[in-house]
């Protein structure tokens, strides 16, 4: 496994992936985009051999810095879950950075309760003690997977992460709250979501509705693995996303 893959070549093109998975989720866009775009996957903090991070707002820091290393200062940016939030606070944080910001199943913040966040937090606490390899023999749809190809991915990669890391990855995503964001953003901005995973719905289309000119996107037949459930269709988007204003992007 590496840490950053990094391929093709044009414009940046960088994709953020969930929590408790890695940088290989992303096969089927780095496929379809390496082509006309330089495409940058990198493993967030505490995922592979990554050192972990203390918040998210750590992780965004922490791709800034690794992109800018590259000598990458512009690209667009797309975000799955937990990535989806490191995507918002890059955005947020360097304007001049992001061309265009994409953001798949991702919410601005888990509650905006202060006690729904204890309480949430008290319930991931067991999660320190179950292994990810339970996890992986959950059914799939269980785990946010609707098609097959998600769930052989899920099943291979949950089990690389231990208790312990699993947990405090998603202890951060539960700490994150960007709604403080949203309205400041002025990049062509797209927000994703699978049909079959309601539960974020309503959520997401808020955080759309809050973005100046934002597209707003219901994907058919995917969950939460949206990107490896309908990988043409995620695709699509990104491709009219990235046609928005390409002549200055």
């Amino acid at each position: 496994m590496t840490d950053l893959i990094d391929e093709g070549d044009g414009p940046a093109l960088v994709f953020l992936h969930g929590a408790g998975v890695d940088n290989h989720m992303w096969a089927p866009q780095r496929t379809h985009f390496r082509s006309t775009r330089r495409v940058i996957v990198p493993n967030l903090p505490g995922h592979g051999s990554v050192p972990a991070a203390t918040s998210v707002e750590q992780m965004a820091e922490n791709v800034h810095a690794r992109l800018e290393a590259l000598g990458v200062h512009r690209y667009a940016v797309v975000g799955l879950s937990m990535g989806g939030m490191v995507a918002l606070e890059m955005a947020a944080r360097w304007p001049g950075a992001v061309s265009h910001l994409a953001m798949i199943e991702a919410v601005p913040t888990v509650t905006g309760s202060a006690v729904a966040r204890h309480l949430i937090n008290a319930c991931l606490w067991p999660m320190a003690l179950i292994p990810p390899r339970w996890m992986a023999r959950l059914p799939a749809r269980h785990l946010g997977a609707e098609t097959p190809e998600a769930a052989t991915y899920l099943k291979a990669t949950l089990p690389r992460l231990d208790a312990t890391q699993s947990h405090a990855v998603l202890c951060l995503a539960t700490a994150y709250d960007g709604r403080r964001h949203l309205g400041e953003l002025t990049m062509p901005c797209a927000v994703m979501v699978g049909a079959r995973n309601t539960r974020i719905h309503g959520r997401a289309a808020a955080m759309a509705a809050a973005i100046p000119a934002c597209r707003h996107v219901v994907l058919p037949g995917a969950g939460h693995i949206a990107n490896l459930d309908a990988p043409e269709a995620v695709n699509a988007e990104i491709d009219r996303l990235l046609a928005i204003g390409a002549d200055t992007a």
